[in-house]
């Protein structure tokens, strides 16, 4: 074995950049620098961590989609019917056009207990593109196309969070980035 067990750590760690935001602290766990796939069980880890440190906060949920993607990564019938559950209705669903071409809907409801389990019992934190978990307005946990994974917390929820990871034996490197917001 080379080198000590706090090196291995170390270069096994997720990178999370943080910085202070609006009065908060942003945790963003980037997919590329981390080269980790969406199923993979330390990418779940993270989401749950993040869910766990702001669960009595988050009330409202927004979902963004592809109808096509989201048909061609799960079919059609069973598209629908996971957009009905997360809470999709004729009266709250938006078109986002470009050139007249609807690229993207999404819409905006409650989160429930149960939709709040679907997220943190995902196998695959990118069965749906684009997600955030709300309070109110403000964004609390959001993930975004396959990019990032985004835990904005007010402090005591912040070091929940880098608890819950700990908890999760998984090991973690913080990397400030900017200043304050």
């Amino acid at each position: 074995m080379v080198g000590t067990t706090g090196e291995w750590l170390f270069m096994n760690a997720i990178l999370l950049y943080t910085r202070e935001w609006n009065g908060n602290v942003s945790f963003e766990f980037n997919l590329y620098d981390n080269q980790f796939a969406t199923e993979n069980l330390a990418v779940r880890k993270v989401l749950m961590a993040m869910m766990d440190s702001v669960r009595d906060r988050l009330d409202r949920l927004m979902i963004e989609y592809n109808d096509g993607m989201l048909a061609e990564k799960m079919g059609a019938k069973k598209a629908g019917e996971l957009l009905r559950f997360l809470g999709a209705a004729k009266d709250n669903l938006r078109e986002h056009k470009e050139n007249g071409v609807v690229i993207t809907r999404s819409f905006e409801t409650e989160l429930t207990g149960e939709k709040y389990d679907f997220f943190y019992n995902l196998a695959d934190v990118a069965r749906i593109p684009h997600y955030r978990m709300k309070e109110g307005d403000e964004d609390r946990v959001v993930f975004y196309y396959s990019r990032y994974l985004q835990l904005i917390a007010p402090a005591p929820a912040a070091d929940k969070f880098l608890g819950k990871l700990s908890d999760f034996s998984l090991p973690y490197r913080l990397v400030p980035i900017g200043g304050q917001v």
